[in-house]
Formats: structure tokens, C-alpha cells, sequence
């Protein structure tokens, strides 16, 4: 995974380019928690990184091609990525932690490094996660499978009768008023 020093960042900045192979991205993003994609193509990160005083600030862009799976057909679909960021990392150490402090908004939104280097592959990985749909769709209009024979509606209709679900407050359509 690539790191860069903060004592390697020049006063005027420094653009880097890396390419990251899918195999290898998977095998470290395997090893942090589960993960329901897989890379297509290499992750391809591009970043310019400047001081700003104790803070680095990151600007740059990531490209790839992920293999995803519909919430509704189950179907695999590829999905591709190209996003930009711009973060602002400041140092860890420079931080005091109390025992309890409730956090405002603000601090809610920082970036954090330590250790006098910056985990430049990390912070492509996390913009990864950040575009990858909450519900991934193979379409807008995927019409999922069928509830009674698991069939995929999208290729073909199914003979399944379907009954209408009623909601419990349907009755009260039922409901005659006197006025």
C-alpha cells in the first residue's frame, strides 16, 4: 500500500499518480472487514498534496470499475467510479483526548494523520466506499425477483399469481361516514 512521508512533501507540494491492483485491493480490504464488491480494473488515484502549515491539505481524483450485486435481482453489474476529493488532514498528536467530549459538526468532518506519514492508498479506498450506493441497482427500473418462484423479472414475467398486500389500515377504506 503506498505512504508517503510528511518530510517528503516539498514547500510548493507534489502531485503523485498510483495505481492500485484489484487483487491485491481486495486482499487488504478483506483483511480490515467484509466487503460485497470486487475490483474489475486497477484503482487508478491521482493526488496533490501541499503543507499548510501542521495541515496537509489533499486534493485529487480516483478512477475505477467495480463489480456490485442489485438489491433487487440479485444480479452482478459492473459500476463505474470517478470521484474527486479534497480533504484537509491534520496531526493526531496535536490532539487531547478527555475522558468524554461531545463533538461538534465541524469536528465530526476532519481527517486525521499520524505517525509523520500519510496512507495515500487508504485515502483512496475510503473515497471507493464513499461512492458505492447504499442500495446498488442494475438499473433504475430493475423490476427484482418474482416473491413466489424467485424468478428474475427483468428476463422474463412469471404465471405466479400474485396477491395485493394489504396494509392493515385498508379496512378503513371500507368504512362508511354519516355526515
Amino acid at each position: 500500500m503506498f505512504t508517503l512521508k510528511i518530510d517528503d512533501i516539498p514547500d510548493d507540494g507534489i502531485t503523485l499518480s498510483w495505481k492500485e491492483e484489484p487483487l491485491s485491493l481486495s486482499a487488504y480490504l478483506k483483511s480490515l472487514s467484509h466487503i460485497d464488491f470486487s475490483f474489475e480494473e486497477s484503482l487508478q488515484s491521482e493526488a496533490n498534496l501541499r503543507k499548510a502549515g501542521q495541515i496537509i491539505l489533499v486534493k485529487g481524483h480516483i478512477q475505477t470499475l467495480l463489480r456490485l450485486q442489485c438489491v433487487r435481482c440479485l444480479t452482478d453489474f459492473l459500476y463505474p467510479i470517478r470521484a474527486s476529493f479534497d480533504l484537509s488532514l491534520h496531526p493526531l498528536k496535536g490532539i487531547l483526548f478527555s475522558e468524554e467530549k461531545e463533538l461538534s459538526g465541524e469536528e465530526m468532518e476532519l481527517d486525521f494523520f499520524e505517525g509523520g506519514e500519510i496512507h495515500l492508498s487508504e485515502i483512496a479506498c475510503e473515497q471507493v466506499f464513499l461512492e458505492i450506493p447504499m442500495k446498488p441497482l442494475c438499473m433504475e427500473t430493475c423490476k427484482g425477483l418474482c416473491p413466489v418462484c424467485g424468478k428474475n423479472l427483468n428476463l422474463s414475467s412469471c404465471g405466479c399469481l400474485h396477491e395485493e398486500w394489504n396494509s392493515p389500515f385498508s379496512a378503513l377504506q371500507k368504512l362508511k361516514l354519516n355526515h
